[in-house]
């Protein structure tokens, strides 16, 4: 049973991350719309922003991916940026937020340049673990089923007829136009599996910090 104590411990932690994010999923469902600054965006940069840390505070003791993890590092570096496009756009200047993610990822190409056969093999280690596996499922589900989730098609069909039953109309035409009326039922869903997607990775983070530094200790012994 001893050895189950870090499962069941993780399985709580993970368990518990799943609930606060529901809260921020119910907290701006109430407010009737995900904005911008919705509690929905800040924690998606929030989870980012812990994902970027971790990856880096624990490279040092993680010698056997240290490369692995700070490449990860700027690339989450650069998603976390992309979250900001519109503040930095307005409140320093235009495309702000595409020179920043280029700084970043010009550091990132010149360590790996530097290291390129240590993060191949770094790579093809971690990719045997379950905790990658956790990471690649969330950064799929992001840039892949989100989109395609969020497509404006797939709401409008959903949509049409309730908007057609329920929706006042005046001289023949809606109040409410169907693309506005499916507009923040599609943004709050979207953005409500990109928060899923967000904890997904970082729990595929921290297990895959937690596989390093098991097999440093290893490597030390």
């Amino acid at each position: 049973m001893k050895p189950l104590y870090p499962v069941i411990i993780r399985l709580f932690a993970y368990a518990a991350l799943m609930f606060l994010m529901s809260l921020a999923i119910q907290y701006d469902f109430a407010e009737g719309e995900v904005k911008e600054d919705s509690l929905i965006e800040i924690t998606q940069e929030v989870l980012l922003l812990i994902s970027s840390i971790l990856l880096i505070s624990f490279s040092s003791k993680t010698k056997d991916f240290k490369i692995f993890n700070l490449a990860l590092a700027g690339f989450l570096g650069v998603h976390f940026v992309r979250e900001f496009d519109f503040w930095l756009n307005t409140e320093l200047f235009d495309k702000a937020w595409q020179v920043i993610s280029l700084v970043i990822v010009v550091i990132v190409l010149v360590m790996v340049v530097r290291n390129w056969r240590k993060l191949l093999l770094e790579t093809a280690a971690i990719t045997k673990t379950y905790g990658f596996a956790f990471f690649f499922s969330g950064l799929v589900i992001l840039h892949i089923f989100s989109r395609l989730y969020g497509r404006k098609l797939i709401w409008i069909d959903l949509l049409r007829d309730t908007h057609d039953k329920y929706v006042i109309s005046e001289n023949g035409e809606k109040v409410v136009k169907l693309r506005d009326f499916m507009r923040p039922v599609k943004d709050a869903s979207e953005e409500s599996i990109e928060l899923l997607a967000y904890s997904i990775m970082l729990i595929g983070v921290v297990e895959m910090i937690i596989f390093g530094l098991k097999s440093s200790r290893k490597t030390q012994i």
